[in-house]
């Protein structure tokens, strides 16, 4: 288990939500908010979580709640905002919308990061930006990306020493832990 005092969880809550109808993280499944299975699984790990949002809804959950610094960045600007304002040099970085993360898989990327600027999941041969742990120094190059309005995450990354971890051949590793829900059909296709 990774010190609680040497990471920050930024939990990426600010996307349009086009396709759900209505802002996803605060979408009902399974008998909660999107969002609170997310603040589940992180807050084993630590109790410092930072949400990246414009919607004052989140703030029922008793965490900073940030707009982005850039506007209209998409998830990189979320990132990049939560770089900003952690205070700490580990950074987990997860969206709103993955139900199903869990603490054997979060625990399992933190604890394999080493000197990299970001370690990523993949799975399926995808890597997975949007569950991955950035080093707080990024954000300065990420702030140039965003200058340059490279909004694309992992061709922002394609500067920054970055590697990728699969759990795909691990015993505990179901497959949906990874699971990210953008539509109506994402829900149904889930729900228990």
């Amino acid at each position: 288990m990774p010190d609680q005092n040497e990471i920050t969880v930024i939990i990426l809550a600010g996307g349009k939500s086009s396709r759900m109808k209505e802002d996803k993280g605060l979408v009902h499944f399974n008998g909660k908010m999107l969002v609170e299975h997310v603040i589940e699984a992180v807050k084993k790990i630590t109790p410092g979580i930072i949400i990246i949002t414009t919607n004052a809804g989140y703030k029922k959950f008793g965490y900073p709640c940030l707009e982005d610094e850039i506007k209209y960045k998409g998830p990189l600007g979320g990132i990049y905002t939560g770089l900003a304002h952690s205070h700490t040099d580990r950074n987990l970085i997860v969206g709103c919308d993955m139900p199903f993360l869990s603490e054997t898989l979060l625990t399992t990327l933190i604890n394999n990061y080493r000197d990299e600027d970001v370690l990523m999941t993949e799975h399926k041969g995808m890597a997975e930006p949007l569950c991955a742990v950035y080093r707080k120094s990024c954000a300065a190059y990420l702030s140039l990306q965003l200058e340059q309005n490279q909004l694309k995450i992992t061709n922002a990354l394609a500067g920054l020493k970055t590697r990728v971890l699969s759990f795909d051949s691990e015993e505990w590793f179901k497959g949906n832990e990874l699971a990210n829900f953008n539509s109506i059909e994402d829900l149904k296709k889930y729900r228990s």
